[in-house]
């Protein structure tokens, strides 16, 4: 009913030790997952998630909370993806999803090689300090308006950054990962008793997809902002040398990795904080 991108159950992040792929030890699994985790700076990933909460928060409180959003409850869920924990959780789940895939292990392996240190080239670094910066919504008022700016111009730095978006097809990835989040959240808040009514995923999932077109547009051009504020500054020529680095089988292999990982602990931080919003939605303290 819905594109389940993590594919399996909400991880938690003390399941996730000693788990080894086959043919591997477990200190062999948690080596590449450190290194998959190095390479993917996934530690950055790990600060944008906590950034972009507040904006989370307040989607999620226009829904499920009578009062909405306010301080209080952005703080909950900021403590709830609080870095340094988001960081944990997503080494953990890239552990898990090498132990549980082989094929995918072996060939991260080989294409890491054994220190799996490389100069970064497919910009990853700086379209998460974008992103960063764009959690703040007089940034994000402002990066907007000049790519409007731009797009009536039509410069080749648009361009460039539309042969991006065509590689991989990232808004159907995107895509997914929001409605498996929603639905994660809307899940905990069940279990937190926060609905007055029974209710299932399924019918979660068939309200999003009636609001698909308009996900698709927010999301299309939410990627597009990110890769404008992040790219547009080094000119058309990088951005393409950018768009090829993004293709080679070891950019490719990372990035798939670290999406369903980040699938997993992206559900299960939505999970706990549809619990958070139940227990406010009951009134009782946060």
């Amino acid at each position: 009913m819905f594109l389940a991108l993590s594919g399996g159950a909400v991880i938690a992040q003390s399941s996730q030790q000693g788990q080894a792929a086959p043919g591997m030890s477990a200190a062999q699994t948690q080596v590449l997952a450190e290194q998959v985790f190095q390479a993917a700076l996934a530690d950055r990933l790990a600060a944008v998630i906590a950034a972009e909460s507040a904006e989370f928060a307040d989607r999620m409180a226009i829904l499920y909370l009578s009062d909405g959003s306010g301080p209080d409850w952005r703080a909950e869920v900021m403590r709830i993806h609080d870095p340094a924990r988001v960081s944990g959780l997503l080494l953990g789940a890239l552990q898990t999803r090498l132990a549980g895939n082989p094929v995918a292990a072996a060939r991260l392996r080989a294409l890491l090689g054994p220190t799996g240190v490389t100069a970064a080239t497919d910009g990853r670094g700086l379209e998460l300090a974008a992103r960063m910066q764009l959690a703040r919504p007089a940034t994000l008022a402002a990066t907007a308006r000049r790519l409007e700016g731009d797009l009536a111009r039509g410069t080749p730095e648009l361009a460039a950054i539309a042969r991006i978006m065509r590689q991989g097809d990232p808004v159907t990835e995107r895509l997914a990962a929001r409605m498996n989040r929603d639905i994660a959240f809307a899940r905990g808040f069940a279990e937190g008793g926060g609905f007055d009514f029974p209710t299932a995923s399924e019918d979660v999932a068939a309200d999003l997809w009636m609001q698909e077109p308009e996900l698709v547009a927010e999301i299309t051009a939410r990627s597009e902002l990110a890769l404008y504020a992040a790219f547009v500054p080094l000119g058309a020529a990088a951005i393409d040398h950018i768009a090829t680095a993004r293709t080679m089988p070891r950019a490719r292999a990372v990035s798939a990795i670290l999406a369903l990982a980040e699938g997993d602990v992206l559900d299960q931080l939505a999970a706990e904080s549809g619990r958070a919003a139940a227990r406010r939605h009951e009134g009782s303290p946060l």
